[in-house]
């Protein structure tokens, strides 16, 4: 008879081959993930391959390479690990991962969204890495992280940075447009800000199309409930149903997505793409703040570094405020970042393992902070680097503590931001929109996409 576990891999499979919506196992109890097993004959030096599935582009990759060598040279005995690097684009890496896991695909690391850790642990095409973590060694991290990557109450997996978003302004901008932006993490509310990014848009040919934006609401071209979903959350207070934004039973959405409140956050969302007031455009432009196509950014502090890099030379003058939040409600940033799983399918889980744990400990979570300069995930690495008791880094560390928020803890974040994306993109490019109506239906739609995991927790 087949297993458990096989038949929710072929489960998986099959769903992903019908819908383009990554579906679960469509089992009701909380399953069992696996635990790592020794490695079949590893001796010290032995010449092996490990296979790691990442995101998004060759910079990524470059930094990784730094991290691997400082590995082999800390830990001589991996001296003939070969890591295979499959770099993978963001909007295509979480399908990657479920599908390749299912159709039993033999990488050995990919990297995972923090809140998605959930959802693959149920799924089980993911392993716990307790075992290899003394509570020691886990107490060096933040709780957040810690929470972020376990699964009723198992650890599953160490994170590589902590995130936090806040707004980066072109000072050059700002000082033309006589914008004074506050310098500290309590900063404007959405209306307020408003009037910042309309000042600072210059259509100097008036064609109706900016040079320069007022703002690009979040990182990259992909849109997803990273940024954008602050907006509808920061439209309630704290403890209230619009800022929980899923019901406790970490499935429901109906009555937390679509509240009034909510609706108002979405409907500004929107208002920044469309009328006359609109700051951001309709099409998503790559590195529109880098390449100073917008005055304002909602971003990670990895800004600060992608600016170093870009402009060495120190010509391009920039800022740090707070994020800002919906008027009556609460400000805050979501928390969260890249976390590192082993696959089930892997015949080289301890070197794995062991390959992670220098990634995530105080040396390999240095080495790669040089290279990306994004909020670390533990207190030690976070603690000994001055920059964060500085402005503006500091205003990111301030943030985290404060202020930060983890995405929506759920076995169903995979469906919910698949979901939530496409409503997002509906919002920011779709005419003649009822902004109500479509919200409710996401509401209603990502609720029956996740009632599949009902009883998760039990």
């Amino acid at each position: 008879m087949m297993n458990k576990k096989r038949s929710r891999l072929l489960t998986i499979l099959s769903l992903l081959l019908l819908s383009m919506a990554i579906a679960g196992c469509g089992t009701t109890d909380s399953g069992g993930t696996e635990t790592g097993s020794n490695d079949s004959g590893f001796t010290d030096g032995e010449a092996i391959t490990l296979k790691f599935v990442l995101c998004c582009g060759p910079d990524d990759a470059v930094a990784y390479n730094e991290v691997f060598e400082a590995w082999k040279a800390a830990e001589p005995q991996y001296a003939n690990v070969t890591i295979e690097l499959d770099v993978t684009p963001f909007s295509e890496l979480f399908p990657k991962i479920e599908s390749s896991v299912a159709a039993g695909a033999d990488f050995d690391i990919f990297q995972a969204d923090g809140p998605d850790i959930k959802h693959y642990s149920y799924n089980e095409v993911i392993i716990s890495l307790e075992e290899y973590f003394t509570e020691e060694e886990l107490s060096e991290f933040l709780p957040a992280t810690v929470e972020e990557g376990s699964y009723l109450g198992k650890f599953m997996t160490p994170a590589m940075q902590q995130s936090c978003s806040l707004m980066v302004y072109n000072q050059d901008m700002t000082d033309a447009a006589g914008v004074v932006p506050p310098q500290e993490l309590n900063g404007w509310t959405i209306q307020e800000a408003w009037d910042a990014w309309d000042k600072t848009q210059t259509d100097a040919d008036g064609d109706g199309t900016p040079e320069v934006w007022g703002m690009r609401w979040g990182q990259g071209t992909w849109t997803g409930d990273y940024e954008q979903g602050i907006i509808r959350r920061s439209a309630g207070k704290r403890g209230t149903p619009t800022f929980a934004g899923m019901g406790p039973d970490a499935i429901s959405f109906v009555g937390y997505l679509d509240t009034p409140e909510a609706i108002e956050g979405y409907q500004a969302y929107r208002d920044m793409h469309f009328g006359d007031r609109a700051v951001t455009p309709i099409e998503s432009i790559p590195d529109i703040f880098f390449t100073r196509q917008s005055a304002f950014v909602i971003h990670p502090d990895n800004a600060i570094g992608t600016i170093n890099r870009l402009y060495p030379d120190g010509d391009f003058n920039y800022g740090v405020t707070g994020i800002p939040y919906m008027e009556g409600g609460d400000q805050l940033c979501h928390t969260g970042s890249w976390h590192y799983g082993v696959s089930p399918n892997s015949e080289h889980k301890d070197v794995a393992a062991a390959l992670i744990k220098y990634m995530t400990g105080a040396e390999g979570s240095r080495v790669y902070y040089d290279n990306n300069r994004q909020l670390p995930a533990r207190f030690d690495t976070l603690n000994e680097l001055p920059e964060y008791n500085e402005y503006p880094q500091q205003l990111y560390a301030q943030g985290l503590r404060e202020i930060g928020e983890p995405r929506i803890q759920t076995p169903c974040y995979t469906e919910y931001q698949q979901l939530h994306a496409v409503l997002l993109q509906d919002l920011q490019s779709a005419e003649n929109l009822d902004v109500t109506a479509r919200v409710e239906k996401a509401a209603k739609d990502i609720e029956q996409a996740c009632a599949k995991y009902t009883g998760w927790n039990n």
